[in-house]
């Protein structure tokens, strides 16, 4: 699991936080294409 191999190296929460952005723009932009109201972000 790679949150837990983060934690265990010692990764910082800003850190980890930081490594979810690119994964979570991808899901972000296939989900837009779903959504039948617009994002509250």
């Amino acid at each position: 699991d790679e949150l837990a191999k983060q934690i265990k190296e010692g990764k910082s929460e800003a850190e980890i936080r930081k490594s979810w952005e690119p994964k979570l723009a991808a899901f972000k932009k296939i989900r837009k294409q779903y959504l039948m109201y617009p994002d509250f972000e």
